[in-house]
This record gives C-alpha cells, structure tokens and sequence, in this order.
C-alpha cells in the first residue's frame, strides 16, 4: 500500500510504498539528534504503538502520518501588527489555522475579508497548502510556529 509521510522541516509530504504488515516503526525516518521518533494518524490523539502492524494501527492506503518529536505545536499567526496563539495537534493542518486565525477566537475576518487570504512562512514566496501539518514546519529543535495571515494577492500574478 502507499502512504503519505509527513515529517518536520518539510512541507510537502513523501508518498511510500510500504505493506499493509509492516510495524508502524518502518514509518520512521531517523534524523541526527532525533529524539523523539513518535508516529501520529489524524484519528487519534496518542502516538500510535511502533511495535505493531500497519493494519492493526488503522492505517489505510493512502493514509496520511506524522512523524515527529511535537505531541502539540504552539503555532503564532500574525496579522496587522497583532498575534494570535494556540497550541495545535501536529497533525492539525495549515486548513485548521487558517478557519481558527480567521474566526471569532483570533481575527474575526468576514467571510469576504476571509476569502482574501492566506497563511504563509515569514519571507515566504509562496502560501502555505491547505494540507501541510503543522508538524511539518517546526525546526530547530523546537515545537513553536511563526505564520502569517497574508492578502492573497501578494502570491497571485
């Protein structure tokens, strides 16, 4: 079967071929210094057992995990010189932020304003895809991100 494999410092996920009864532990992808080698589906708040199969964790074709060191990430969106923070699942996706950053508990965007804009890595030169995992954009030993709430415009044409 195939799975997307999400893991830290990169945004796009790497689609494996691996079998349906393989250990959840052949997910891994050992970095140096790694030191926390957890794997995470999107139905579940526990890292998932490494010593069992594929099957038996609920993992399907085409599944996306995680794989990382964060249990949560303290994700900070900025916009018009204000912050907004909260700690989000790593697997939570740049989707999730975005519907948080843009409601009645951050921003308060209309749905007009809303429609408008997007997330992105400061410096970035371009937008952050709806299905990047939080997870996948922390670095440097820590569990902290840095967005911001941009116009759209600013990636377009």
């Amino acid at each position: 079967m195939e799975v997307y494999r999400h893991v830290e410092g990169k945004e796009d996920p790497e689609l494996i071929e691996i079998e349906v009864t393989a250990l959840v532990k052949e997910l891994l992808v050992v970095h140096e210094g790694d030191d926390g080698n957890q794997i995470w589906i999107e139905e579940q708040d526990e890292a998932i057992e490494l010593t069992i199969t594929l099957e038996a964790a609920g993992i399907r074709h085409r599944h996306h995990v995680h794989h990382g060191r964060c249990r949560v990430v303290a994700v900070q969106v900025r916009f018009n010189n204000e912050r907004h923070a909260r700690e989000f699942r790593q697997i939570s996706t740049i989707r999730q932020v975005f519907d948080w950053a843009t409601g009645p508990d951050a921003f308060q965007l209309s749905p007009d304003q809303k429609a408008k804009h997007v997330l992105a890595l400061p410096n970035a030169d371009h937008f952050l895809d709806w299905n990047v995992h939080v997870g996948s954009l922390v670095a440097g030993g820590t569990c902290d991100v840095i967005v911001d709430l941009l116009p759209k415009e600013r990636f377009e044409g």
